[in-house]
């Protein structure tokens, strides 16, 4: 999973919560942010990813995305997916 990717797709999420005015991901969007940029290794990116996607089943499960931010979560599970596949 790149990490130029990652960014940008933990960003959007971050900005629909905020522009929807819900605390609902935020501090998890933030620090997977800070996270992301201060890894050094793509193992370090990995397994943020993997961390990220398991808050997102949890989100899911208890709380509410608006269609756009699932659009987000799907994009994000699927890079999760084929990067674990290619290994």
């Amino acid at each position: 999973m790149k990490r130029t990717e990652l960014l940008a797709q933990v960003l959007k999420l971050l900005k629909y919560a905020q522009d929807r005015y819900t605390n609902q991901g935020v501090e998890i969007y933030e620090v997977t942010l800070n996270k992301i940029s201060e890894a050094s290794t793509q193992n370090e990116i990995d397994d943020l990813a993997k961390k990220l996607n398991h808050a997102l089943v949890g989100i899911e499960a208890h709380g509410y995305f608006t269609s756009e931010e699932f659009e987000v979560v799907k994009g994000i599970r699927s890079m999760y997916i084929d990067n674990r596949t290619d290994r």
